[in-house]
Protein backbone atom coordinates (compact mmCIF):
# COMPACT_ATOMS: atom_id res chain seq x y z
CA UNK A 1 0.00 0.00 0.00
CA UNK A 2 2.84 2.27 0.65
CA UNK A 3 4.22 1.15 -2.39
CA UNK A 4 1.49 1.89 -4.44
CA UNK A 5 1.07 5.58 -2.82
CA UNK A 6 4.45 6.63 -3.46
CA UNK A 7 4.34 5.69 -7.16
CA UNK A 8 1.04 7.68 -7.47
CA UNK A 9 2.89 10.31 -6.29
CA UNK A 10 5.96 9.91 -8.89
CA UNK A 11 3.46 10.11 -11.57
CA UNK A 12 1.66 13.13 -10.44
CA UNK A 13 4.60 14.89 -9.95
CA UNK A 14 5.93 13.80 -13.25
CA UNK A 15 2.82 15.37 -15.10
CA UNK A 16 2.62 18.41 -13.78
CA UNK A 17 6.08 19.54 -14.87
CA UNK A 18 5.49 18.00 -18.31
CA UNK A 19 2.89 19.89 -18.91
CA UNK A 20 4.25 23.15 -17.47
CA UNK A 21 7.19 22.71 -19.60
CA UNK A 22 5.01 22.55 -22.59
CA UNK A 23 2.60 25.27 -21.73
CA UNK A 24 5.96 27.20 -21.86
CA UNK A 25 7.92 25.72 -24.65
CA UNK A 26 4.33 27.36 -26.67
CA UNK A 27 4.46 30.40 -25.53
CA UNK A 28 7.79 31.00 -27.24
CA UNK A 29 6.98 28.58 -30.74
CA UNK A 30 3.11 29.90 -31.17
CA UNK A 31 3.33 32.65 -33.70
CA UNK A 32 0.21 34.57 -32.89
CA UNK A 33 1.54 35.17 -28.95
CA UNK A 34 3.80 37.67 -28.28
CA UNK A 35 6.46 37.10 -26.22
CA UNK A 36 7.61 38.12 -22.81
CA UNK A 37 9.71 41.39 -23.46
CA UNK A 38 11.10 43.69 -20.03
CA UNK A 39 12.57 46.66 -22.20
CA UNK A 40 9.02 48.14 -22.30
CA UNK A 41 5.74 48.56 -24.17
CA UNK A 42 5.84 45.25 -26.67
CA UNK A 43 1.80 45.52 -27.94
CA UNK A 44 0.16 48.13 -29.47
CA UNK A 45 -3.59 48.68 -30.14
CA UNK A 46 -4.60 50.74 -33.13
CA UNK A 47 -7.84 53.23 -32.38
CA UNK A 48 -8.99 54.92 -35.46
CA UNK A 49 -12.83 57.15 -35.35
CA UNK A 50 -13.13 55.82 -31.74
CA UNK A 51 -13.08 51.98 -32.68
CA UNK A 52 -10.66 49.43 -32.43
CA UNK A 53 -8.74 48.51 -35.28
CA UNK A 54 -6.81 45.88 -33.70
CA UNK A 55 -3.50 45.00 -32.07
CA UNK A 56 0.38 44.49 -33.64
CA UNK A 57 3.63 44.23 -31.76
CA UNK A 58 4.92 47.61 -32.46
CA UNK A 59 4.54 51.44 -32.92
CA UNK A 60 6.18 51.25 -36.00
CA UNK A 61 4.68 48.43 -37.48
CA UNK A 62 0.82 50.53 -36.49
CA UNK A 63 1.59 53.68 -37.80
CA UNK A 64 3.17 52.13 -41.28
CA UNK A 65 -0.27 50.52 -41.62
CA UNK A 66 -2.02 53.41 -41.28
CA UNK A 67 0.37 55.43 -44.00
CA UNK A 68 0.15 52.37 -46.19
CA UNK A 69 -3.66 52.58 -46.37
CA UNK A 70 -3.72 56.34 -46.92
CA UNK A 71 -1.05 55.80 -49.89
CA UNK A 72 -3.26 53.27 -51.28
CA UNK A 73 -6.20 55.51 -51.32
CA UNK A 74 -4.55 58.52 -52.62
CA UNK A 75 -3.00 56.99 -55.42
CA UNK A 76 -6.51 56.00 -56.70
CA UNK A 77 -7.74 59.38 -56.33
CA UNK A 78 -7.33 62.34 -58.94
CA UNK A 79 -7.98 64.68 -55.90
CA UNK A 80 -6.98 65.36 -52.48
CA UNK A 81 -7.99 62.41 -50.32
CA UNK A 82 -9.60 63.77 -47.16
CA UNK A 83 -11.65 62.15 -43.89
CA UNK A 84 -13.30 63.70 -41.18
CA UNK A 85 -12.88 63.17 -36.96
CA UNK A 86 -10.09 60.53 -37.37
CA UNK A 87 -9.07 60.72 -33.70
CA UNK A 88 -5.97 58.55 -34.16
CA UNK A 89 -4.68 56.45 -30.95
CA UNK A 90 -2.13 53.90 -30.89
CA UNK A 91 -2.25 52.55 -27.04
CA UNK A 92 0.49 50.90 -26.15
CA UNK A 93 1.23 48.25 -23.04
CA UNK A 94 3.88 45.53 -22.51
CA UNK A 95 2.68 41.77 -21.72
CA UNK A 96 3.96 38.86 -21.63
CA UNK A 97 1.09 36.97 -22.80
CA UNK A 98 -1.46 38.25 -25.41
CA UNK A 99 -2.48 37.43 -29.09
CA UNK A 100 -1.81 39.74 -31.50
CA UNK A 101 -4.10 39.86 -34.97
CA UNK A 102 -3.26 39.22 -38.16
CA UNK A 103 -1.28 42.00 -40.28
CA UNK A 104 -4.05 42.11 -42.98
CA UNK A 105 -7.07 41.92 -41.61
CA UNK A 106 -5.82 44.96 -39.33
CA UNK A 107 -4.66 46.81 -42.43
CA UNK A 108 -8.35 46.04 -44.05
CA UNK A 109 -10.11 46.60 -41.35
CA UNK A 110 -8.41 50.52 -41.34
CA UNK A 111 -9.23 50.83 -45.29
CA UNK A 112 -12.72 50.10 -44.12
CA UNK A 113 -12.80 52.91 -41.63
CA UNK A 114 -11.10 55.39 -43.93
CA UNK A 115 -13.61 54.74 -46.72
CA UNK A 116 -16.50 54.89 -44.19
CA UNK A 117 -15.26 58.42 -43.04
CA UNK A 118 -14.39 59.93 -45.91
CA UNK A 119 -14.83 63.41 -46.41
CA UNK A 120 -16.25 65.52 -49.34
CA UNK A 121 -13.13 65.50 -52.11
CA UNK A 122 -11.07 68.47 -52.62
CA UNK A 123 -10.51 69.08 -55.82
CA UNK A 124 -7.55 70.46 -57.63
CA UNK A 125 -7.68 73.78 -59.24
CA UNK A 126 -5.63 77.50 -59.48
CA UNK A 127 -5.96 80.35 -57.87
CA UNK A 128 -5.68 83.29 -59.45
CA UNK A 129 -5.26 86.42 -57.81
CA UNK A 130 -5.19 89.93 -58.63
CA UNK A 131 -5.14 92.54 -56.21
CA UNK A 132 -7.76 91.47 -53.22
CA UNK A 133 -9.77 89.63 -56.04
CA UNK A 134 -8.93 85.96 -56.99
CA UNK A 135 -11.05 83.25 -58.51
CA UNK A 136 -10.59 79.12 -58.64
CA UNK A 137 -10.05 77.77 -61.96
CA UNK A 138 -10.15 74.11 -63.00
CA UNK A 139 -6.93 73.63 -64.56
CA UNK A 140 -3.69 75.68 -66.23
CA UNK A 141 -5.54 75.35 -69.43
CA UNK A 142 -8.61 78.10 -68.08
CA UNK A 143 -5.42 79.97 -66.84
CA UNK A 144 -3.95 80.69 -69.91
CA UNK A 145 -7.84 81.53 -71.50
CA UNK A 146 -8.71 83.76 -69.07
CA UNK A 147 -4.98 86.14 -69.15
CA UNK A 148 -5.24 85.58 -73.02
CA UNK A 149 -8.82 87.23 -73.26
CA UNK A 150 -7.65 89.87 -70.70
CA UNK A 151 -5.29 90.76 -73.51
CA UNK A 152 -7.60 90.41 -76.95
CA UNK A 153 -8.56 93.82 -77.39
CA UNK A 154 -5.11 95.12 -77.38
CA UNK A 155 -3.16 92.53 -79.24
CA UNK A 156 -4.51 93.40 -82.33
CA UNK A 157 -2.64 91.16 -84.55
CA UNK A 158 -3.18 88.36 -82.12
CA UNK A 159 0.87 88.12 -81.80
CA UNK A 160 1.26 87.53 -77.46
CA UNK A 161 0.51 84.57 -76.10
CA UNK A 162 -0.04 83.37 -72.20
CA UNK A 163 3.10 81.38 -70.98
CA UNK A 164 2.81 79.62 -67.65
CA UNK A 165 6.05 78.51 -65.93
CA UNK A 166 5.67 75.99 -62.72
CA UNK A 167 8.12 77.15 -59.79
CA UNK A 168 9.33 73.79 -58.38
CA UNK A 169 11.09 75.33 -55.72
CA UNK A 170 7.48 76.01 -54.02
CA UNK A 171 6.05 72.73 -51.97
CA UNK A 172 2.23 74.00 -53.63
CA UNK A 173 3.03 74.57 -57.36
CA UNK A 174 3.13 78.18 -58.03
CA UNK A 175 2.38 79.31 -61.35
CA UNK A 176 4.07 82.81 -62.94
CA UNK A 177 2.51 84.13 -66.23
CA UNK A 178 4.62 85.73 -68.73
CA UNK A 179 3.66 87.49 -71.70
CA UNK A 180 5.85 86.22 -75.36
CA UNK A 181 5.75 87.18 -79.02
CA UNK A 182 4.43 83.81 -80.84
CA UNK A 183 7.27 84.29 -83.60
CA UNK A 184 9.66 84.83 -80.85
CA UNK A 185 11.83 82.55 -78.75
CA UNK A 186 10.23 82.40 -75.10
CA UNK A 187 13.49 83.23 -73.82
CA UNK A 188 14.62 86.05 -75.53
CA UNK A 189 11.50 88.14 -75.68
CA UNK A 190 9.26 87.81 -72.17
CA UNK A 191 7.08 91.07 -70.68
CA UNK A 192 6.40 90.24 -67.05
CA UNK A 193 3.79 91.39 -65.18
CA UNK A 194 3.91 95.17 -63.22
CA UNK A 195 4.00 98.32 -64.45
CA UNK A 196 7.83 99.16 -64.43
CA UNK A 197 8.40 96.91 -67.59
CA UNK A 198 5.90 98.78 -69.78
CA UNK A 199 8.10 101.59 -70.51
CA UNK A 200 11.46 98.85 -70.88
CA UNK A 201 13.51 100.11 -74.09
CA UNK A 202 15.80 98.07 -75.82
CA UNK A 203 18.44 101.59 -76.19
CA UNK A 204 20.21 99.55 -79.67
CA UNK A 205 16.78 99.26 -81.09
CA UNK A 206 15.81 102.94 -80.64
CA UNK A 207 19.63 103.96 -81.39
CA UNK A 208 19.05 102.13 -84.81
CA UNK A 209 15.60 103.81 -85.27
CA UNK A 210 17.26 107.29 -85.38
CA UNK A 211 18.90 106.40 -88.53
CA UNK A 212 16.32 104.39 -90.36
CA UNK A 213 13.99 105.88 -92.83
CA UNK A 214 10.48 106.23 -91.74
CA UNK A 215 8.91 104.03 -94.67
CA UNK A 216 11.14 101.49 -93.14
CA UNK A 217 10.15 101.67 -89.11
CA UNK A 218 7.06 98.76 -88.56
CA UNK A 219 4.16 100.50 -86.37
CA UNK A 220 2.40 98.26 -84.05
CA UNK A 221 2.00 96.98 -80.69
CA UNK A 222 5.89 96.43 -79.18
CA UNK A 223 4.87 95.05 -75.67
CA UNK A 224 1.70 94.50 -73.55
CA UNK A 225 1.86 93.17 -69.85
CA UNK A 226 -0.26 93.34 -66.75
CA UNK A 227 -0.09 96.58 -64.57
CA UNK A 228 -0.63 94.38 -61.50
CA UNK A 229 0.97 91.42 -60.35
CA UNK A 230 -0.49 88.23 -61.33
CA UNK A 231 -0.29 85.53 -58.94
CA UNK A 232 -1.01 82.28 -59.73
CA UNK A 233 -1.35 78.81 -57.94
CA UNK A 234 -1.96 75.41 -57.11
CA UNK A 235 -4.59 74.61 -54.73
CA UNK A 236 -7.31 72.25 -53.39
CA UNK A 237 -11.10 72.98 -52.78
CA UNK A 238 -14.63 71.92 -53.11
CA UNK A 239 -15.42 72.10 -56.99
CA UNK A 240 -18.43 74.45 -55.78
CA UNK A 241 -15.77 76.86 -55.85
CA UNK A 242 -14.75 77.04 -58.97
CA UNK A 243 -15.71 79.40 -61.94
CA UNK A 244 -15.56 79.46 -65.65
CA UNK A 245 -13.46 81.50 -67.48
CA UNK A 246 -16.44 83.60 -68.52
CA UNK A 247 -16.72 85.01 -65.01
CA UNK A 248 -13.59 84.81 -63.83
CA UNK A 249 -12.87 87.48 -67.32
CA UNK A 250 -15.85 89.72 -65.95
CA UNK A 251 -14.72 89.86 -62.38
CA UNK A 252 -11.39 90.74 -63.75
CA UNK A 253 -11.89 93.25 -66.16
CA UNK A 254 -15.17 95.28 -65.40
CA UNK A 255 -15.00 99.05 -64.37
CA UNK A 256 -14.73 99.22 -60.74
CA UNK A 257 -14.71 102.35 -58.58
CA UNK A 258 -11.26 102.85 -57.41
CA UNK A 259 -10.71 105.17 -55.02
CA UNK A 260 -7.52 107.58 -55.99
CA UNK A 261 -6.13 110.72 -54.44
CA UNK A 262 -6.44 114.40 -56.11
CA UNK A 263 -4.28 117.25 -55.17
CA UNK A 264 -6.10 120.73 -55.43
CA UNK A 265 -4.48 122.82 -57.49
CA UNK A 266 -4.36 126.53 -57.24
CA UNK A 267 -7.40 128.37 -58.51
CA UNK A 268 -9.65 124.67 -58.36
CA UNK A 269 -13.24 124.67 -57.09
CA UNK A 270 -14.93 121.90 -55.77
CA UNK A 271 -17.20 122.06 -58.98
CA UNK A 272 -14.10 122.39 -61.34
CA UNK A 273 -12.41 119.17 -59.91
CA UNK A 274 -16.21 117.90 -60.58
CA UNK A 275 -16.05 118.33 -63.95
CA UNK A 276 -12.54 117.19 -64.19
CA UNK A 277 -12.63 113.97 -62.68
CA UNK A 278 -16.02 113.16 -63.58
CA UNK A 279 -18.12 113.05 -60.19
CA UNK A 280 -20.60 115.08 -58.49
CA UNK A 281 -20.07 117.52 -56.01
CA UNK A 282 -22.35 115.93 -53.68
CA UNK A 283 -20.16 112.88 -53.93
CA UNK A 284 -16.98 114.75 -53.82
CA UNK A 285 -18.43 115.86 -50.37
CA UNK A 286 -19.31 112.36 -49.24
CA UNK A 287 -16.32 111.15 -50.08
CA UNK A 288 -14.65 114.02 -48.01
CA UNK A 289 -16.63 114.70 -45.45
CA UNK A 290 -14.30 114.81 -42.44
CA UNK A 291 -12.90 118.22 -44.47
CA UNK A 292 -15.68 119.51 -45.95
CA UNK A 293 -19.41 120.32 -44.94
CA UNK A 294 -21.24 121.43 -48.08
CA UNK A 295 -20.64 121.47 -51.66
CA UNK A 296 -19.95 125.43 -50.81
CA UNK A 297 -16.77 124.40 -48.61
CA UNK A 298 -13.63 126.18 -49.04
CA UNK A 299 -10.66 124.10 -50.67
CA UNK A 300 -7.08 125.14 -50.68
CA UNK A 301 -4.28 124.51 -53.09
CA UNK A 302 -2.21 121.49 -51.83
CA UNK A 303 -5.14 119.83 -49.93
CA UNK A 304 -5.95 116.34 -51.08
CA UNK A 305 -9.34 115.05 -51.71
CA UNK A 306 -10.56 111.31 -52.47
CA UNK A 307 -11.76 111.10 -55.72
CA UNK A 308 -13.00 107.67 -56.96
CA UNK A 309 -12.19 106.51 -60.91
CA UNK A 310 -13.68 103.79 -62.75
CA UNK A 311 -10.72 100.96 -63.56
CA UNK A 312 -10.93 97.54 -64.06
CA UNK A 313 -9.20 95.13 -60.90
CA UNK A 314 -6.57 94.24 -63.85
CA UNK A 315 -5.48 96.51 -66.38
CA UNK A 316 -3.42 96.06 -69.35
CA UNK A 317 -0.13 97.89 -69.93
CA UNK A 318 0.81 98.21 -73.99
CA UNK A 319 3.11 100.05 -75.86
CA UNK A 320 2.32 101.19 -79.89
CA UNK A 321 4.57 102.53 -81.89
CA UNK A 322 3.06 104.39 -84.21
CA UNK A 323 4.16 107.24 -87.02
CA UNK A 324 2.46 110.40 -87.45
CA UNK A 325 2.43 114.04 -88.49
CA UNK A 326 1.20 116.44 -86.11
CA UNK A 327 1.37 119.94 -85.22
CA UNK A 328 3.49 120.80 -81.98
CA UNK A 329 4.08 123.95 -79.59
CA UNK A 330 7.78 124.78 -78.71
CA UNK A 331 8.36 125.29 -74.61
CA UNK A 332 7.78 128.71 -73.15
CA UNK A 333 11.09 130.53 -73.04
CA UNK A 334 10.59 132.51 -69.47
CA UNK A 335 12.58 135.54 -68.67
CA UNK A 336 13.13 136.24 -64.78
CA UNK A 337 12.50 139.81 -63.26
CA UNK A 338 13.99 140.25 -59.52
CA UNK A 339 12.14 143.18 -59.27
CA UNK A 340 8.77 141.69 -59.80
CA UNK A 341 6.72 139.66 -57.83
CA UNK A 342 5.82 136.19 -58.59
CA UNK A 343 1.74 137.07 -59.36
CA UNK A 344 3.13 139.07 -62.51
CA UNK A 345 3.98 137.95 -65.56
CA UNK A 346 3.97 139.71 -69.39
CA UNK A 347 4.33 138.01 -72.49
CA UNK A 348 6.72 139.41 -74.83
CA UNK A 349 6.50 137.07 -77.89
CA UNK A 350 3.41 135.55 -79.03
CA UNK A 351 3.98 131.17 -79.84
CA UNK A 352 3.53 129.96 -83.04
CA UNK A 353 2.67 126.09 -83.82
CA UNK A 354 5.38 124.21 -85.79
CA UNK A 355 4.83 120.74 -87.81
CA UNK A 356 6.66 117.54 -87.52
CA UNK A 357 6.87 113.93 -88.19
CA UNK A 358 7.54 111.90 -85.30
CA UNK A 359 7.97 108.22 -84.53
CA UNK A 360 7.12 107.92 -80.93
CA UNK A 361 6.18 104.58 -78.77
CA UNK A 362 2.96 105.13 -76.80
CA UNK A 363 2.16 103.39 -73.65
CA UNK A 364 -1.41 102.90 -72.83
CA UNK A 365 -2.78 101.98 -69.39
CA UNK A 366 -6.54 100.13 -70.53
CA UNK A 367 -7.37 102.90 -72.94
CA UNK A 368 -5.57 106.11 -71.07
CA UNK A 369 -2.74 107.53 -72.57
CA UNK A 370 0.42 107.59 -69.72
CA UNK A 371 3.14 108.21 -71.69
CA UNK A 372 4.45 108.86 -74.75
CA UNK A 373 8.31 108.75 -75.42
CA UNK A 374 9.38 110.10 -79.12
CA UNK A 375 12.26 108.43 -80.62
CA UNK A 376 12.43 109.72 -83.84
CA UNK A 377 11.88 113.60 -85.22
CA UNK A 378 11.75 115.37 -88.21
CA UNK A 379 10.79 119.20 -88.16
CA UNK A 380 8.64 120.42 -91.32
CA UNK A 381 7.87 123.87 -89.84
CA UNK A 382 10.10 124.87 -87.04
CA UNK A 383 7.64 126.44 -84.02
CA UNK A 384 7.90 129.74 -82.25
CA UNK A 385 8.29 129.61 -78.60
CA UNK A 386 6.03 131.65 -76.71
CA UNK A 387 8.53 134.35 -74.30
CA UNK A 388 6.96 135.46 -71.02
CA UNK A 389 8.65 137.66 -68.47
CA UNK A 390 7.83 136.51 -64.90
CA UNK A 391 8.50 138.16 -61.43
CA UNK A 392 10.91 135.94 -58.73
CA UNK A 393 9.81 138.08 -55.10
CA UNK A 394 7.65 135.94 -53.15
CA UNK A 395 4.42 138.07 -52.80
CA UNK A 396 3.20 138.74 -49.22
CA UNK A 397 1.58 136.19 -47.10
CA UNK A 398 -1.80 136.56 -45.08
CA UNK A 399 -2.45 135.72 -41.34
CA UNK A 400 -5.84 135.45 -39.58
CA UNK A 401 -6.40 139.32 -38.34
CA UNK A 402 -7.92 137.89 -35.15
CA UNK A 403 -7.66 135.52 -32.34
CA UNK A 404 -9.83 132.95 -32.11
CA UNK A 405 -13.50 133.89 -33.92
CA UNK A 406 -15.76 131.96 -35.61
CA UNK A 407 -16.90 132.14 -39.49
CA UNK A 408 -20.21 132.91 -39.30
CA UNK A 409 -20.62 133.90 -43.12
CA UNK A 410 -18.52 133.11 -46.03
CA UNK A 411 -17.29 134.07 -49.20
CA UNK A 412 -20.07 134.07 -52.16
CA UNK A 413 -23.51 134.05 -52.66
CA UNK A 414 -25.49 134.20 -49.66
CA UNK A 415 -28.94 134.74 -47.97
CA UNK A 416 -28.83 138.11 -47.07
CA UNK A 417 -29.28 137.87 -43.36
CA UNK A 418 -31.55 140.19 -41.55
CA UNK A 419 -32.51 141.31 -45.22
CA UNK A 420 -30.01 144.11 -45.27
CA UNK A 421 -26.81 142.21 -46.03
CA UNK A 422 -24.83 141.92 -49.11
CA UNK A 423 -26.26 138.84 -51.42
CA UNK A 424 -22.68 138.46 -52.77
CA UNK A 425 -20.60 138.48 -50.36
CA UNK A 426 -17.07 139.86 -50.86
CA UNK A 427 -15.19 138.21 -47.64
CA UNK A 428 -16.16 136.51 -44.82
CA UNK A 429 -17.34 137.21 -41.27
CA UNK A 430 -15.81 136.43 -38.05
CA UNK A 431 -18.14 136.61 -34.99
CA UNK A 432 -15.99 138.17 -32.17
CA UNK A 433 -16.94 139.85 -29.03
CA UNK A 434 -16.69 144.02 -29.36
CA UNK A 435 -13.26 145.57 -28.85
CA UNK A 436 -11.45 142.39 -29.82
CA UNK A 437 -7.95 143.14 -31.08
CA UNK A 438 -7.95 143.51 -34.81
CA UNK A 439 -4.42 142.39 -36.67
CA UNK A 440 -2.74 143.73 -39.92
CA UNK A 441 -2.88 140.45 -41.87
CA UNK A 442 -0.45 141.57 -44.22
CA UNK A 443 2.16 144.35 -43.96
CA UNK A 444 1.95 147.37 -46.02
CA UNK A 445 0.74 151.00 -46.24
CA UNK A 446 -2.80 152.28 -44.60
CA UNK A 447 -4.74 153.45 -47.76
CA UNK A 448 -8.20 154.43 -45.81
CA UNK A 449 -9.04 154.91 -42.41
CA UNK A 450 -12.66 155.96 -40.94
CA UNK A 451 -15.94 155.76 -41.49
CA UNK A 452 -16.91 154.35 -45.16
CA UNK A 453 -21.24 153.99 -45.26
CA UNK A 454 -22.49 150.65 -44.72
CA UNK A 455 -18.50 149.43 -43.98
CA UNK A 456 -18.83 151.20 -41.17
CA UNK A 457 -15.53 152.28 -39.35
CA UNK A 458 -13.30 150.55 -42.09
CA UNK A 459 -9.54 150.29 -42.57
CA UNK A 460 -7.86 149.24 -45.95
CA UNK A 461 -4.05 148.40 -46.47
CA UNK A 462 -2.35 148.04 -49.67
CA UNK A 463 0.46 145.54 -49.74
CA UNK A 464 3.15 145.75 -51.88
CA UNK A 465 2.84 143.19 -54.39
CA UNK A 466 -0.46 145.89 -55.11
CA UNK A 467 -2.92 143.07 -53.51
CA UNK A 468 -5.15 145.06 -50.26
CA UNK A 469 -7.18 143.94 -47.07
CA UNK A 470 -10.33 145.63 -45.98
CA UNK A 471 -11.29 145.34 -41.92
CA UNK A 472 -14.70 146.45 -41.45
CA UNK A 473 -17.26 147.24 -38.77
CA UNK A 474 -14.77 148.05 -36.41
CA UNK A 475 -15.93 149.84 -33.28
CA UNK A 476 -12.55 151.85 -33.03
CA UNK A 477 -9.55 153.08 -35.62
CA UNK A 478 -5.98 152.77 -34.41
CA UNK A 479 -4.28 153.78 -37.63
CA UNK A 480 -4.40 156.77 -40.14
CA UNK A 481 -3.96 156.93 -44.07
CA UNK A 482 -0.28 157.16 -45.61
CA UNK A 483 0.80 154.76 -42.11
CA UNK A 484 3.32 151.85 -42.59
CA UNK A 485 2.18 148.43 -41.02
CA UNK A 486 3.66 145.32 -39.94
CA UNK A 487 2.25 141.99 -40.34
CA UNK A 488 0.17 141.37 -37.16
CA UNK A 489 0.56 144.75 -35.70
CA UNK A 490 -2.30 146.13 -33.83
CA UNK A 491 -4.93 148.23 -36.42
CA UNK A 492 -8.02 148.56 -34.69
CA UNK A 493 -11.01 147.22 -32.60
CA UNK A 494 -13.88 145.01 -33.20
CA UNK A 495 -17.17 146.17 -33.62
CA UNK A 496 -20.76 146.24 -35.23
CA UNK A 497 -20.70 149.50 -37.01
CA UNK A 498 -22.75 149.98 -40.52
CA UNK A 499 -25.07 147.86 -42.01
CA UNK A 500 -24.42 144.84 -39.34
CA UNK A 501 -26.53 142.30 -37.54
CA UNK A 502 -23.63 141.69 -34.64
CA UNK A 503 -20.59 142.31 -33.19
CA UNK A 504 -18.07 140.57 -35.92
CA UNK A 505 -15.14 141.56 -38.46
CA UNK A 506 -15.90 141.81 -41.95
CA UNK A 507 -12.36 140.78 -43.80
CA UNK A 508 -11.89 141.09 -46.96
CA UNK A 509 -8.68 140.15 -49.77
CA UNK A 510 -8.16 141.89 -52.92
CA UNK A 511 -5.69 140.74 -55.58
CA UNK A 512 -5.98 142.15 -59.16
CA UNK A 513 -8.95 144.51 -57.81
CA UNK A 514 -10.73 141.27 -57.68
CA UNK A 515 -12.16 139.72 -53.87
CA UNK A 516 -11.06 136.47 -53.57
CA UNK A 517 -11.94 133.95 -50.68
CA UNK A 518 -9.27 134.95 -48.15
CA UNK A 519 -9.85 131.28 -46.35
CA UNK A 520 -7.88 130.06 -49.56
CA UNK A 521 -4.91 132.97 -48.72
CA UNK A 522 -4.59 132.52 -45.08
CA UNK A 523 -2.06 130.94 -43.38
Amino acid sequence: MRFFTFHHKRIRATFLITSLSVFVLGLFLLPNFTRYSSEGKNLFTIWLFGEEMGSVESKEEAEELISSVREELASNQSNLYMVEDLHEELIGEESIYKQVDETDKVYEKIKRAFKAHQKETLTRAYMVKVNNTTVNLANAGDVDELLTRAIDKYDENDEYEVKTEINQERIMSTLTARLSRRDVEYDQVTFEAGAGNAFGKDIAESELIEYMDFKDITQGITNIGFAEEVEVAETYIPRSEIVDVDTALSLFTEMQEIQQIYDVQPGDTLSAISGKVGISMEELVELNSEYLKDVNSTIRAGQSLIITVPEPELSILWTRREIVEESYEAPIVYIDNDDWYTTKSVVLTEPSAGFRKIVSDVTYKNDNLINKNIIKEEILLEAVAKVVERGTKVPPTFIKPISGGKVSSGFGPRSSPGGIGSRNHQGVDFAIPIGSTVMASSGGTVSAAGWSGGYGYMVLITHPDGSKTRYAHLSKVLVSVGQRVSQGEKIALSGSTGISTGPHLHFEIIINGTPVNPMNYIN
